[in-house]
C-alpha cells in the first residue's frame, strides 16, 4: 500500500497549511512527524501507480536511525557530508542557525514585501529534506558520489537509471533510486534531485554525457526549472 503523502497537493495548496493544528516548531527530529500521517488511510494499494512521497523518506531516515543507533543528521554528517567534504552542509535548526547561514524568504502580495519562513517549514530538517548547503557542497556531493565514495559504483548506475515511472511527464515521468531521471534517446540519461518549501527552490543535475554538474538554488523560492531548461538548451 501506498503511506499518506505528508504534503498532499491534491488537498494542500501550500507546504506551510501543515502546521495549522500542529506548530511547525515541534518538528525537530523525523518521529516528531508521525503525527501528521500515521492514522491517516493509505492512497491507493501497493503497485497500483507511481508517485514520489515525503512520507517514505521520513520512514526511511527512521529505519537509518533504529538500525545505526544514530540521529538521522549525525549519520549523514558522518557518512556523506564529510566523506564528500561538504564542508557547510548540515541539519541546522532554525532557531539556532550558524554563522554565515542565509534565511529564506517568502513573497508577501498583500504588503509588497518579504518575510522569511521561519513559521513555514520544519524547525529541523528530516529525511524529507531541509538541509541546509552551498553550491560547492553539492558538487562535491556529485564528484563523492560518481567516485564511489558513497556506494558501490555499480549502485551508482542502477541509481541513475530509470526504476519507476510512466515517461508521461518529459521531467518527472521517470525516477531512479532517489533521483528524478530524464530520458534522452540519443544518449545516457540525465539525472537531477529537486527540492522546494515556502521561500526554499532547489535542483541539481547530472549530464553523464559531457560530465556537467548543474545546481541552481534561491532563498527566495524563485523558479529554478525554468532556468534549468534554459542552461539544458544552451549547453546540451
Amino acid at each position: 500500500m501506498e503511506i499518506k503523502e505528508l504534503f498532499d497537493e491534491s488537498v494542500m495548496e501550500e507546504y506551510e497549511e501543515l502546521w495549522a493544528d500542529y506548530p511547525n516548531y515541534k518538528i525537530r527530529h523525523n518521529s516528531d512527524l508521525l503525527p501528521l500521517f500515521i492514522h491517516k488511510p493509505m492512497m491507493y494499494p501497493k503497485g497500483e501507480r507511481f508517485q514520489y512521497n515525503n512520507t517514505g523518506y521520513v520512514l526511511l531516515a527512521m529505519m537509518i536511525e533504529k538500525v545505526t543507533g544514530m540521529e538521522f543528521d549525525a549519520y549523514l554528517k558522518e557518512h556523506v557530508f564529510d566523506r564528500c567534504g561538504m564542508e557547510a552542509a548540515g541539519y541546522y535548526e532554525l532557531d539556532r542557525l550558524p554563522a554565515k547561514c542565509a534565511n529564506n524568504y517568502i513573497y508577501c502580495q498583500d504588503t509588497n514585501d518579504y518575510r522569511t519562513n521561519i513559521f513555514s517549514v520544519d524547525a529541523k530538517g528530516t529525511g524529507a529534506g531541509g538541509a541546509f548547503i552551498t553550491v560547492r557542497d553539492i558538487v562535491r556531493f556529485w564528484t563523492g558520489l560518481l567516485e564511489g565514495k558513497l556506494i558501490a559504483k555499480e549502485l551508482v548506475s542502477e541509481m541513475l537509471k530509470k526504476q519507476s515511472g510512466d515517461g508521461i511527464d518529459a521531467e518527472e515521468g521517470y525516477y531512479g533510486y532517489g533521483v528524478w531521471i530524464i530520458d534522452h534517446p540519443d544518449g545516457k540519461d540525465f539525472a537531477y534531485f529537486q527540492g522546494c518549501d515556502p521561500g526554499v527552490s532547489f535542483l541539481s543535475e547530472y549530464n553523464p554525457n559531457n560530465g556537467m554538474i548543474s545546481v541552481l538554488v534561491s532563498n527566495y523560492g524563485d523558479n529554478v526549472w525554468k532556468e534549468m531548461r534554459k542552461i539544458r538548451e544552451t549547453f546540451y
